[in-house]
């Protein structure tokens, strides 16, 4: 058998890994054990018929496998689910020791590497959808030459090879393999053969992409039709959630579980992934990717672990906040404390049983969430409050600020100005939606990309605002208000100044534009089409109210006094500095970009207050500042 001698080599390595002596257990140990599982449940139903060996080496060879396995476990780290799966382990010894037949040893083996990737928490599918097309390409580039065109495995290079390649149309074996077992003898190669590993050549999107192409070799363009018209009908759809339902399980599982339509099925969302990929919620994503965080930091690779960290609260869990928000706001704060606390066990470089602790702590609070959430779509009256503080949420601080540039410009009587502070909120809502469509169909925009730009917006945006709250206050005494009076508000507005005014209004709104699209977007999908129209009148209920609290705010202010007015706003807009600078700080700490120091304080989302040393200093800073700035601005007005 091509690939029984391919194992040898792994054997043997796996053999020196282990030996005594030997200084530390590799960090792969569970990945390669799950490889070895899934190797032990394809070839040894071919080595015993009828309780007698077929071939005696390989007899002996597949009991050695599984004794090297039983020893990989051992030397995992310590879990709950560890004591039985070292006992199914013993099973699996002792059935091969007996000669028990192939498919009561397959499914053993199989039902063992399913228990090591539950409890070691071993990511069996990608963070995103493959790349179809790009799999092909590098398959012509890296696989023809050996396996061939159309993975028959009798490329050009083929005849120099012992072994010779495999083909991935022998259906008795590629019907027992995954598209993670594909992904895994990409990422690890086997040693002894002309198959190396792709680990540092490849990404590990592209290892994902080559993985799905090769699976696709097995299924017939029949087949794969056949499927599509069977993932239209409801019945089927229950047993595919997520991306980990087609690269963790094969067609032979599927036909155990669905009988002969589960591998055809398969056959068309494997061909068709992107078919599943609305199926998945932000929450099942942050849990998928939190788990594959897990598996990175055991693997030894801490910076991967804290990206994917990052990647499941900004790509996931931030998406569901809304929801959770109306339904559990307890819960939605007490999650992003331990998804904080996450990212900062991997940073400190923890160790490992501490890191899975917190994983697992998070993943159960994921699960509380699911149910509030999941269990059905959303009620309409869940739906309809979502929505509206969403919009309520995302858009309170923008409509504040325009609105008191507004008043601030009819109030001087500079009504000509008007059109560039509509100009810079139209420009920023229609960059905003259209940023969104090229991260949703043209490039990948990641969410701590996102959070970066609000940030940073948001951080430029507090210091304009502290500079023009100054500049209000100053004009407020005697001599340089009537400064003011006669250069300024008599005068024509420069235009440097009407720019300026353009690119607060731009700033105010760009800021929270994608991402509030982002969040609808999730909503959408979690209302489902019964709570949709609630999503609607929530959304059309948060943008009346924001429409009035911007026109109560400058009909009133234009009733003032001119002074009084200045010292209104002055006094707002050091409040809305305040407020950016939290949320600024909150963005770029999402984004991973700052540390997070949590201490016991209240969370006040609307002030942009946050229980952390980093956004609460820079915004005590900023009180102190402008508290020097009044006394010394009196100090001049006293002199």
């Amino acid at each position: 058998m091509p690939f029984l001698r391919l194992y040898i080599a792994l054997a043997i390595a796996f053999a020196v890994i282990a030996a005594p002596g030997a200084s530390a257990v590799p960090s792969d140990d569970a990945p390669t054990l799950v490889h070895l599982l899934g190797y032990i449940a394809v070839d040894y139903p071919a080595t015993v018929a009828n309780g007698r060996v077929k071939d005696a080496s390989e007899y002996a060879e597949q009991h050695e496998f599984a004794g090297r396995a039983r020893e990989l476990l051992r030397q995992l780290p310590v879990s709950a689910d560890k004591p039985a799966l070292l006992k199914q382990a013993d099973m699996l010894v002792g059935l091969i020791e007996r000669k028990a037949p192939g498919e009561e040893v397959a499914a053993r083996s199989e039902a063992l590497r399913d228990g090591v990737v539950r409890a070691y928490h071993i990511a069996v599918a990608p963070r995103r959808v493959p790349d179809l097309a790009l799999g092909a390409r590098l398959y012509a580039q890296q696989c023809a030459a050996c396996h061939g065109a159309d993975g028959s495995g009798d490329g050009p290079s083929a005849r120099a090879l012992d072994p010779p390649p495999l083909s991935f149309h022998d259906v008795a074996r590629q019907e027992q393999r995954s598209v993670y077992g594909l992904y895994n003898a990409i990422t690890l190669g086997v040693p002894g053969t002309g198959m190396q590993g792709y680990a540092a050549s490849l990404s590990d999107d592209q290892r994902w992409a080559l993985a799905l192409h090769v699976a696709n070799y097995l299924a017939s363009a029949a087949e794969r039709r056949q499927g599509a018209i069977l993932w239209k009908q409801d019945k089927y759809r229950a047993h595919f959630a997520g991306l980990s339902s087609i690269t963790g399980r094969s067609p032979q599982h599927l036909r155990a579980e669905l009988g002969a339509d589960g591998p055809l099925v398969l056959a068309y969302l494997r061909s068709d992934p992107q078919a599943l990929a609305g199926k998945e919620s932000p929450l099942a994503y942050s849990a998928r990717v939190l788990a594959d965080s897990l598996a990175r930091y055991r693997a030894g690779q801490p910076d991967e672990a804290y990206a994917l960290a990052v990647d499941a609260y900004l790509q996931g869990f931030e998406l569901a906040e809304a929801g959770l928000i109306a339904l559990n706001p307890a819960l939605k704060q007490q999650v992003e404390r331990e998804m904080f606390a996450y990212r900062n066990l991997i940073k400190a470089r923890a160790p490992q049983a501490e890191v899975t602790a917190a994983e697992v702590r998070i993943e159960d609070l994921l699960d509380d969430a699911r149910g509030l959430l999941e269990g059905a779509a959303l009620s309409p009256a869940v739906a309809y409050s979502s929505s509206l503080v969403i919009l309520l949420r995302e858009g309170l601080e923008a409509i504040l600020l325009l609105a008191v540039v507004v008043a601030f410009l009819i109030k001087t009587g500079r009504r000509e100005a008007l059109k560039y502070i509509h100009v810079g909120w139209v420009v920023a809502l229609l960059l905003g939606v259209a940023t969104w469509v090229a991260a949703t169909y043209v490039v990948d925009v990641s969410g701590a990309s996102r959070e970066l730009t609000e940030g940073i917006t948001a951080l430029f945006a507090a210091a304009v605002l502290l500079y023009v709250g100054f500049w209000l206050h100053d004009k407020l005494h005697a001599q340089r208000w009537k400064e003011f009076i006669e250069t300024r508000v008599h005068g024509a507005l420069d235009q440097g100044t009407v720019w300026s005014i353009a690119l607060v209004a731009f700033v105010a709104v760009y800021r929270e534009v994608f991402e509030t699209v982002l969040f609808y977007q999730a909503l959408w999908l979690q209302a489902g089409g019964d709570g949709r129209h609630m999503v609607v009148m929530g959304f059309v209920s948060a943008a009346a109210a924001l429409v009035v609290l911007s026109w109560l705010i400058f009909k009133f202010s234009v009733r003032l006094p001119l002074r009084l007015f200045f010292g209104i706003n002055s006094v707002l807009l050091y409040v809305l500095a305040v407020v950016f600078a939290g949320k600024g700080v909150a963005a770029l700490q999402e984004a991973g970009k700052l540390p997070v120091s949590p201490i016991d304080f209240p969370t006040i989302d609307v002030l942009g207050i946050y229980p952390n040393l980093q956004a609460l200093g820079l915004q005590l800073l900023l009180i102190l500042a402008a508290a020097v700035f009044l006394m010394l601005n009196r100090r001049r007005a006293a002199g």
